[in-house]
């Protein structure tokens, strides 16, 4: 049951919209039973991700976003273009996709209209996600299945459904918190947050996704501002929804690159890690991919200490090199974000600055 503030709050924020506000509806799972297929299975871990709150405080602070279900609609047809017919800039945001042998961009000014991109990969499905109220692009196997995006939001954050059973899994945690899944984590893949001209260069070969989406949008239009130049609620200090952690060590739009696995989670800061190439924590590396602009986390090996050398990594017992995607050490899956939306997701995570 949602405690009388988070209830008032929500109430507040439903009257504005127009909505009917019901705490069963939002707190109680699966929520979507109307658009279920039935038809599908998840891929999930063997063992769940960390969590730095229960399952039952996630729920509790759920709330819509003010779309219903599927108000915001995924693609489920993607159509892709050739890179040489791309009208990109090369300052355009993009998430770059580079999985099984398949190259591929996501047009920021596509996906904030649409959050998630349902398609096949590879001979895998795979849904490619993007939430513009924390800057957190995460790619999803989804089996037989796909993702929708179900209207509501934890600490701002897109919450996903499966089609499925109707379970509803918030993307950065990727761990359900109602319904059949309860309590299960998504299978991932990597995704990179960069720009079109970035990831052009190491990626000549990609595909583009179109906006011939068979959806009437104008993509020219950004509701939250835009990114390049960067304005509006992007470099903002407002944070629109409720949170469930804060912390204003950074500013809540700073960027920073996070990682978990089932028993811990790190989160550096993109601009310390770029000045210093490499940091450690008690069980990670985070490294600076320079031709990305992002970062690269591995498992940290006791028996393996790296420095930072003329841009790469160096083993001072080997005495090799490595690029910042080619240690040798388990990596884990790196996600973007912005400061507040990873806090309060996991604030007790290792920090690398």
């Amino acid at each position: 049951m949602l405690n009388p503030i988070t209830q008032r709050t929500l109430k507040a924020g439903a009257a504005l919209l127009g909505l009917t506000f019901s705490a069963a509806s939002l707190a109680s799972g699966p929520a979507f039973s109307g658009l279920r297929t039935g038809e599908g299975q998840l891929p999930v871990h063997d063992q769940t991700l960390v969590l730095h709150h229960a399952l039952e405080a996630f729920a509790d602070s759920m709330m819509s976003g003010g779309p219903p279900p599927d108000g915001i609609p995924s693609i489920d047809e993607p159509q892709f273009l050739a890179a040489a017919e791309h009208s990109m800039n090369p300052d355009d945001r993009v998430i770059g996709l580079a999985y099984k042998g398949v190259v591929r961009a996501y047009p920021h000014s596509i996906m904030v209209l649409h959050e998630i991109v349902n398609h096949e990969i590879g001979g895998e499905n795979i849904a490619v996600t993007y939430c513009p109220l924390t800057a957190t692009a995460q790619g999803f196997k989804t089996g037989s299945t796909t993702l929708g995006v179900s209207g509501r939001l934890i600490n701002s954050n897109l919450v996903m459904y499966d089609r499925d059973t109707g379970s509803l899994w918030p993307q950065i945690s990727a761990t359900a918190i109602a319904g059949e899944r309860q309590g299960e984590s998504l299978e991932e893949i990597n995704l990179t947050w960069t720009t079109w001209g970035e990831w052009y260069a190491q990626h000549p070969d990609t595909e583009l996704l179109s906006d011939r989406t068979g959806f009437a949008r104008d993509y020219r239009r950004d509701p939250y501002g835009r990114y390049n130049p960067t304005q509006g609620y992007y470099n903002s200090d407002r944070v629109m929804f409720p949170l469930m952690t804060e912390d204003d060590s950074l500013h809540p739009k700073h960027m920073v690159s996070g990682a978990r696995t089932r028993d811990q989670a790190v989160v550096f800061d993109l601009e310390v890690l770029a000045a210093e190439g490499l940091i450690k924590t008690d069980h990670f590396v985070g490294v600076h991919d320079a031709d990305l602009g992002n970062a690269r986390i591995y498992r940290r090996a006791a028996d393996q200490s790296f420095t930072w050398q003329d841009g790469q990594a160096y083993h001072p017992d080997s005495g090799e090199h490595f690029a910042a995607d080619e240690l040798p050490l388990a990596p884990v899956i790196a996600i973007e974000a912005f400061w507040f939306a990873w806090n309060a997701v996991y604030p007790d995570s290792e920090r690398g600055w």
